[in-house]
């Protein structure tokens, strides 16, 4: 019988009969001829099969295939030794960048309720609240002026020096008269009276510069080589400006760090701020709006300590308007006046156009 040869050549199969094998009589060779062509047939058919399925099959792209191994390497990389990974768009998946933090997430505002364990003459004026402050708002005079209330005493009394600092109201050490946790569940929110203190948006982006990232110093301060970085690393790897170190720690001149902010807003990144920086409406009022809130004010509001004072403690009134009802707001040696160029107010406009619209009837109370 003829052997039948098939070949692969490159995507195409041949198939080839050798006609040269004797003829051996009649029925034999009868028998032969059938065997062949029926082989032939079958070879036939697997070419009409096997040749479209091969043109189909995709062939792997070498260049491409080490080019996605390379990114997957660099992804790999990035996602394990570098701290900053937290800090990646949200559009990094091609979804829209979110800016509010997860509902899961607890806000920076405090529920605050008096001492189950430790009941006084103090602790029985408490009542349940809900707290909030922004960083750069008046929060240091907040906080001592609430632990005069609950405490029954001065802090500055304490001679207390942290950490943890007044600002954490977990600190057992200072806080013995309430018991406090970050709020997560809104749902009993209209129950309690509530407090959220404000602040000016454009005065809070200069004065987080002043005590945080400022150059205009000789001596380091406290935030200059944690805030900075991390600004830089948030505005993405397409930021061209770098820190100034001519100081000996890193630092930003002002209209520097209103770029940094600026391109960290227009890629949809002001949700991961560090909370001295995170714009208002991201903060206290991410989950309630300030209409629901009993009440909202400035550190300097005239009738801010009282009001602070109604809403914790069950004898105070809030119709009270005496000279007694203002915050006395501790001053920073850092507050001086700054030059704004042109370029600055039109990013500090854009910036906080959405703070404003939220707060402005607020801050002009």
């Amino acid at each position: 019988m003829g052997a039948l040869r098939r070949r692969l050549v490159g995507d195409n199969i041949s198939v080839t009969a050798n006609t040269t094998a004797p003829i051996l009589g009649g029925r034999r060779s009868s028998a032969s001829t059938i065997s062949k062509l029926a082989l032939l047939a079958i070879g036939t058919l697997v070419m009409i099969v096997a040749v479209p399925m091969l043109y189909n099959m995709p062939t792997p792209d070498l260049q491409t295939s080490s080019a996605q191994k390379q990114k997957n390497d660099v992804t790999v990389k990035k996602d394990t030794n570098d701290a900053s990974s937290e800090y990646e768009s949200p559009k990094r998946n091609g979804g829209e960048a979110k800016t509010n933090q997860k509902a899961s997430e607890p806000s920076i505002a405090w529920e605050v309720v008096p001492a189950a364990d430790h009941v006084d003459a103090t602790v029985a004026e408490l009542k349940p609240a809900t707290l909030c402050t922004c960083a750069k708002c008046g929060s240091t005079s907040l906080w001592e002026e609430l632990f005069a209330i609950v405490e029954g005493k001065s802090f500055k009394s304490m001679n207390y020096t942290g950490p943890p600092w007044i600002h954490d109201l977990l600190n057992k050490k200072l806080w013995t008269n309430i018991e406090a946790k970050r709020r997560t569940d809104w749902s009993n929110f209209k129950d309690q009276d509530s407090f959220a203190l404000i602040r000016d948006p454009k005065e809070r982006i200069v004065s987080a510069w002043k005590s945080k990232v400022t150059c205009d110093t000789d001596e380091e301060i406290l935030g200059h080589r944690m805030f900075v970085p991390h600004l830089l690393k948030l505005a993405g790897p397409s930021n061209s400006m770098t820190a100034r170190t001519d100081k000996g720690f890193p630092c930003l001149d002002l209209s520097e760090y209103l770029a940094v902010l600026s391109q960290i807003h227009g890629q949809g990144r002001e949700g991961l701020l560090n909370s001295h920086f995170l714009p208002q409406h991201l903060g206290c009022f991410k989950d309630v709006p300030p209409s629901m809130w009993t009440v909202v004010t400035t550190i300097s509001g005239p009738n801010a300590l009282c009001s602070l004072k109604s809403v914790v403690s069950k004898s105070a009134n809030m119709s009270n308007t005496d000279d007694g009802c203002q915050i006395m707001i501790k001053a920073h040696n850092y507050t001086r006046n700054v030059d704004l160029s042109r370029a600055d107010e039109d990013i500090l406009d854009r910036i906080t156009i959405k703070e404003y619209e939220m707060l402005r009837k607020y801050l002009d109370a």
